[in-house]
């Protein structure tokens, strides 16, 4: 069975939280990944090598964000590119892409050796998100860290 590109992307920003020893358990309840059996992620991803990376939501992926969100702490991790993964909790998400009856789009940014910057249709993000961010979100302390 070959191994699609997605596949691939998942499969770093799940290693760099089994890298550090933050998963204990993981099971994929797609397209979600269930992970130590409390935390809801959805991975996205852009196979661009820079800044900024894009990234589509349809009407269906909004939809069942907000079911799961409304049962789980739900993340939602963007993986760009080789650069590393921003992670957003669903709160920050409808901060910057309010539900719509259409697909939206999102888009990071990073310059080089900084924080990555989130916008949307509706916005920015207040703050931006360090790249270790990714990192934390198991552990409860995934806010933004630098202000905006």
């Amino acid at each position: 069975m070959a191994i699609r590109k997605q596949e691939f992307y998942e499969g770093a920003a799940l290693h760099i939280l089994a890298r550090a020893g933050r998963i204990a358990s993981i099971r994929y309840e797609a397209p979600f990944f269930r992970l130590n059996g409390d935390v809801l992620v959805l991975l996205k991803y852009c196979t661009k090598s820079r800044s900024p990376w894009g990234f589509t939501f349809t009407h269906d992926e909004q939809a069942i964000l907000r079911l799961k969100a409304a049962q789980d702490r739900t993340f939602i991790g963007l993986v760009c590119g080789s650069d590393g993964v921003v992670s957003i909790k669903y709160e920050d998400f409808l901060s910057v892409a309010s539900p719509r009856m259409s697909s939206l789009h999102i888009a990071c940014y990073r310059q080089h050796g900084k924080h990555y910057q989130v916008n949307g249709p509706d916005g920015g993000l207040l703050g931006k998100v360090a790249p270790s961010t990714w990192q934390r979100i198991l552990d409860g302390s995934s806010e933004n860290d630098e202000p905006s």
